[in-house]
């Protein structure tokens, strides 16, 4: 096994030698044709070659030139599927800005403190929900429902809903 490691190697490294060797010369490019001249697609059918006399061609642009702009058709953006409908919310397309916003802090419940440094508001009542945003500590929040139990559903400022945990609100403002 180990001769026939040798002998292969041996071979190997004698091929390396002659390439090295002999390789340098290109011995086809004695026989290549010369690069032909370029041609037109006309002079390859026949046609002769046409040169214009010199000076004769006008040095003055077409009488009527169209600008680009003018001959491009307006691109429009195709969707598809069924034409967009405006929102039930907005039916008439745009939110009215005479729309009042969310109730003010205390219309509904008493207004809370948030004692923590941040703290999640979820979901729903449980670790388990997902969050809805974080409350920064000092945060008024309204309480929509009752304050006693474990979690308390919660109305911030901006309007959004959802639930904290009792033991990080407080009704005293820091």
């Amino acid at each position: 096994m180990i001769r026939l490691g040798l002998l292969m190697l041996v071979t190997v490294a004698g091929f390396v030698l002659v390439l090295t060797l002999y390789g340098d010369d290109d011995l086809r490019a004695a026989r290549r044709p010369a690069a032909p001249a370029p041609s037109s697609a006309a002079q390859d059918a026949g046609s002769p070659v046409l040169t214009a006399p010199a000076g004769s061609l006008a040095a003055q642009p077409p009488v009527d030139v169209v600008p680009a702009a003018s001959q491009t058709p307006e691109r429009t953006q195709r969707f598809p599927g069924p034409a967009l409908e405006p929102s039930p919310e907005y039916p008439s397309g745009t939110p009215d800005p005479t729309a009042e916003a969310a109730a003010p802090l205390g219309a509904e419940g008493p207004v809370l403190y948030v004692t923590a440094t941040r703290v999640n508001m979820r979901s729903g009542a449980g670790t388990g929900n997902p969050v809805v945003t974080g409350l920064d500590g000092g945060t008024a929040v309204e309480a929509i429902g009752p304050t006693g139990g474990e979690w308390v559903e919660v109305r911030t400022p901006g309007g959004q809903q959802g639930f904290v945990a009792g033991q990080f609100l407080s009704p005293d403002a820091p």
